[in-house]
């Protein structure tokens, strides 16, 4: 027995007419199909609770319970089956109530083997690419739930029920914290254990984009900047709809950028490129600054209604400095990562090397000392410790001229 051979895709053929499910059944076996046969709407429906099948081939028009009931009842009990309706009487109307009740497609009769096989493949392909989809959704939900915030300091202990809290709530957010605290990570948080966790949280990058480029990037543009003659595209906005938008930087942007924001949280609505009427969308705003709000207050070019706006949402991200009993946990969590990476394992840390790195300031926060065990982790030998010696000179000066010897 061979435990490496792919599974067979199954595939449920329903037809009142005997020679057609057996003209079928054959050539689709022919074409490594697993194939059940039944002879009656409800004969298919029955067949439903005895297996799961990948794709269901079935007549529109049976005695009983039609193709349609057929469809219905297989959505109900196994979402994720992709079903095929053939019928020589195909209007308008039906085809449209088909595709209403989640039909992937339908075919007309007399069928056309090599266009029947075709279509069963294709739906099998687009069932495959939906399940890999839900996977990796719940892959990446499942990297930032709660539980995948490494520490347990009072800061940041203090910081989950914070995010908690608000993420039940639909007003806007600002994540305030210095670069490299993981202000990007926590809005992905925040988004996941949302209402919104089903839609896409859709990320824009404010600092260092030309004004020009960033309205475009979010609200869209009746061709492209480089190109005037190329298509129109939506904007990031449009993208977002119904779920999360983030703005890593916001303050960065320029100021028509800020004040489009600004009437964008005020009323729901915005202008797409191009247009001039307004469409309204349902979008969460998370916004991120490394400014401190204070120092938001005083620029002038960001708008002190917007600021108002974001302020019952403001959540401080703490600088590692300020929870330096998480840096060993940090430590040894992205150390696992760089294991798992480089499938060539290391032992850990000396406690010469621990000792250094739980006293060092992290002026770069989590994200220096992420770089630091990747750059570190992979000069070294597989099965060996990371050692002080193996730490940059500059950490272990920086640390000498904070913590002089006695």
């Amino acid at each position: 027995l061979d435990m490496n051979r792919n599974p067979l895709k199954r595939v449920l053929v329903v037809d009142d007419e005997p020679m057609i499910v057996s003209l079928l059944s054959t050539i689709l076996r022919e074409k490594g199909w697993d194939v059940t046969g039944a002879r009656s709407g409800t004969d298919g429906i029955d067949q439903l609770d005895r297996a799961r099948f990948d794709v269901i081939l079935t007549d529109l028009v049976m005695p009983g319970d039609s193709g349609i009931d057929l469809l219905r009842a297989a959505k109900e009990i196994h979402p994720d089956v992709e079903v095929i309706l053939m019928t020589g009487y195909a209007t308008a109307d039906t085809a449209i109530e088909a595709m209403r009740n989640g039909a992937f497609h339908y075919i007309m009769k007399p069928l056309k083997p090599e266009e029947v096989v075709n279509l069963v493949e294709k739906a099998y392909s687009q069932r495959q690419v939906q399940r890999e989809n839900r996977f990796l959704k719940s892959e990446i939900r499942a990297a930032h739930h709660v539980q995948s915030v490494v520490g347990d300091s009072e800061p940041i202990l203090r910081l989950i029920a914070i995010l908690q809290g608000i993420a039940g709530v639909d007003g806007p957010v600002l994540l305030a914290g210095e670069r490299g605290t993981g202000r990007g990570f926590f809005a992905r948080i925040v988004h996941f254990h949302s209402r919104r966790s089903a839609e896409l949280c859709v990320p824009v990058y404010c600092a260092g984009v030309p004004e020009e480029t960033l309205i475009a990037e979010m609200f869209g543009t009746p061709s492209a900047i480089e190109d005037r003659t190329s298509v129109p595209h939506s904007g990031k906005m449009e993208l977002a709809n119904h779920g999360t938008l983030y703005l890593a930087d916001f303050a960065e942007a320029g100021r028509e950028v800020l004040e489009r924001m600004d009437r964008f949280l005020a009323d729901k609505t915005m202008v797409p490129g191009g247009g001039t009427e307004p469409i309204v969308l349902d979008i969460r705003i998370i916004a991120s600054s490394a400014v401190p709000v204070e120092e938001l207050a005083r620029r002038r070019h960001v708008p002190p209604t917007l600021l108002k706006a974001l302020e019952p949402g403001i959540v401080r991200i703490p600088a590692l400095r300020e929870h330096l009993e998480d840096v060993p946990l940090l430590l040894h969590h992205f150390l696992q990562e760089a294991n798992r990476e480089r499938k060539k394992p290391l032992r850990g840390f000396t406690s010469s090397a621990l000792s250094a790195l739980e006293t060092y300031d992290w002026p770069g926060n989590v994200r220096e000392l992420l770089d630091l065990v990747r750059a570190v982790a992979g000069k070294k030998k597989q099965g060996t410790m990371i050692d002080a010696t193996d730490i940059p000179p500059e950490i272990l000066y920086r640390n000498l001229r904070r913590h002089p010897p006695q």
